[in-house]
């Protein structure tokens, strides 16, 4: 009984070695490697001087995109044209509720003719800005690279019963950039970061200059 009882416990040891050699040659017993998080710091731009009463209210919605940049991660666009996630890398949110929260900051800071908010609906505004977000990502087809924004967005009139589409444009910006390894995140980043600063400079002119053409829009 106890040579019984001393060959089970030595199968169960020899198992026992032979899983951790098992998980140790499967690379288990290593740490996952860490994704890096990176903010979304366009430069700031002064704002103008304005002192009179801002009358209207803008709302800004959320801004829609494509599938691809549904996520937070970094996206690229290889020499194939096949679009990549760096799984590495990514946003501290989705370039939608970025794009949106930055959008209506910047806006709100330089706009003279009405306060700029970021919230969904409509209830409260005079005008809606809506946005379709088609680009946001590195494209490697070509050396050196590009980061590319392509933002569609419409600005409505909501004070009537049915809203209306006053103004509707399509921004694109392109930087390019030095890449270091095969996932340059920071360079990338701070590419796109300057991408967007192009388009809000264009947008929020195209604003001023309707805004400036109607006393009463």
């Amino acid at each position: 009984m106890i040579s019984r009882f001393l060959a089970i416990k030595a199968t169960q040891a020899l198992f026992i070695s032979l899983l951790a050699v098992t998980l140790w040659g499967c690379g288990l017993e290593k740490p996952y490697p860490a994704i890096n998080t990176f903010s979304f710091d366009p430069p700031d731009q002064p704002a103008p001087a304005y002192n009179n009463v801002r009358p209207y209210v803008i709302r800004v919605n959320q801004l829609t995109s494509a599938a691809a940049y549904e996520t937070k991660k970094l996206i690229y666009k290889t020499s194939g044209g096949q679009m990549v996630e760096d799984f590495y890398n990514e946003l501290f949110a989705s370039p939608g509720r970025l794009l949106a929260d930055n959008l209506a900051t910047y806006l709100n800071h330089v706009n003279p003719y009405a306060q700029v908010v970021r919230s969904q609906g409509q209830k409260g505004a005079d005008f809606v800005l809506e946005g379709y977000l088609a680009e946001f990502l590195g494209d490697f087809t070509q050396t050196p690279p590009i980061a590319k924004i392509t933002l569609a967005t419409t600005l409505n009139d909501v004070r009537r019963e049915s809203a209306r589409i006053i103004l509707a444009r399509t921004y694109q910006a392109q930087v390019v950039f030095q890449a270091s390894g095969d996932r340059p995140a920071a360079e990338l980043t701070r590419a796109l970061a300057l991408a967007w600063q192009q388009i809000l400079m264009s947008l929020s002119q195209d604003m001023d200059q309707y805004f400036s053409e109607r006393k009463k829009p």
